[in-house]
C-alpha cells in the first residue's frame, strides 16, 4: 500500500498542463490585427510553459507507482494542449492575412479612383482649351468623353472586381487555414498512434525479457534439484558399497 499512497500524494502536487489560454481565445474570438499579434506573442510563452511543465510532470512520473500509466497521461495532456495552441495560432495568422488582403485591396481601389479623377480632370482642362465646336457638330460628338477617361460606371465596375478578387482570396486563405489545421491534427494523431505503438512494443519487450528471465531461473532451479538428487544417489551408492565390504 505504501507505493500506492505515495503515488496518490505525488499526483496531488504534479503541475497541470491545462491553462486558461484556450479559454481566453475561443474559436472566432480573434477579430482584429492587435488581437492576432497579442495571441501570437502569448502563444510563444504558452508553448514554453507546455514544454516546461510537461517535462516536470514526466520526471515526477518516475517517483510514482504506475510509471507507464503516469507518462501516458502526461503525453495525452501535452498533445491536447499543443492542439489548442496550434488552433489559436492558425486563427491569428488567418486574421493577419485577411487584414493585409483588405488593406491591399483598399489601397488599390483608392489608387484606381485617384487615377480616374486625375484623368477626368485632365480631360476637362483639355476641353476648356479646345475652341467652341461649330454648329454643324453633332450632339453625340460634343458629349463624347476624351480617350483614356474612366467613367463612373467603369470605376464602380473596377471596384466591384477588386472586391470580388479580395473575397476570393479570403475564401482561399480560410480554406488553406482549415486544411493546415486539419493536417496538423492528423499529424498529431499519427504521432500519438506511433507513440502508443512504440509503448506497446516496449511493454511487450519488457514482458518477453521477464518471461525469459523467469524461464532461466526455473532451469537453474531444476538443474540444482537434479544435481542435489544425483549427489544423494551417489552418497547412497557409496554407503551401500561400504556396507557390503563390511
Amino acid at each position: 500500500m505504501r507505493p500506492l499512497v505515495l503515488g496518490l500524494l505525488l499526483a496531488a502536487v504534479l503541475p497541470a498542463l491545462a491553462s486558461e489560454f484556450g479559454d481566453r481565445y475561443p474559436t472566432g474570438a480573434i477579430k482584429d490585427l492587435a488581437q492576432a499579434e497579442r495571441a501570437l506573442r502569448e502563444g510563444e510563452a504558452e508553448a514554453a510553459r507546455i514544454e516546461r511543465e510537461g517535462n516536470a510532470r514526466d520526471a515526477e512520473c518516475y517517483k510514482r507507482f504506475l510509471v507507464n500509466r503516469c507518462r501516458e497521461e502526461v503525453r495525452r495532456d501535452t498533445l491536447a494542449a499543443e492542439r489548442e495552441l496550434r488552433r489559436i495560432r492558425v486563427e491569428a495568422h488567418e486574421v493577419q492575412r485577411q487584414v493585409e488582403a483588405q488593406d491591399s485591396a483598399r489601397k488599390r481601389a483608392e489608387s484606381a479612383e485617384r487615377a480616374g479623377q486625375a484623368t477626368g480632370a485632365g480631360a476637362g482642362g483639355e476641353a476648356r482649351a479646345v475652341p467652341t465646336p461649330s454648329p454643324s457638330a453633332s450632339p453625340a460628338t460634343r458629349g463624347a468623353p476624351s480617350a483614356g477617361a474612366i467613367t463612373p460606371d467603369e470605376a464602380a465596375r473596377n471596384r466591384e472586381a477588386y472586391e470580388k478578387r479580395v473575397a476570393e482570396q479570403q475564401r482561399r486563405s480560410a480554406e488553406e487555414a482549415a486544411r493546415a489545421a486539419e493536417a496538423a491534427d492528423n499529424a498529431a494523431a499519427y504521432r500519438e498512434k506511433q507513440a502508443q505503438a512504440a509503448e506497446r512494443a516496449r511493454q511487450k519487450e519488457e514482458e518477453r525479457k521477464k518471461n525469459e528471465a523467469r524461464r532461466a531461473e526455473r532451469r537453474k532451479q531444476i538443474e540444482a534439484q537434479e544435481a542435489q538428487r544425483a549427489e544423494v544417489r551417489r552418497k547412497a551408492e557409496e554407503a551401500a558399497r561400504d556396507a557390503t565390504k563390511q
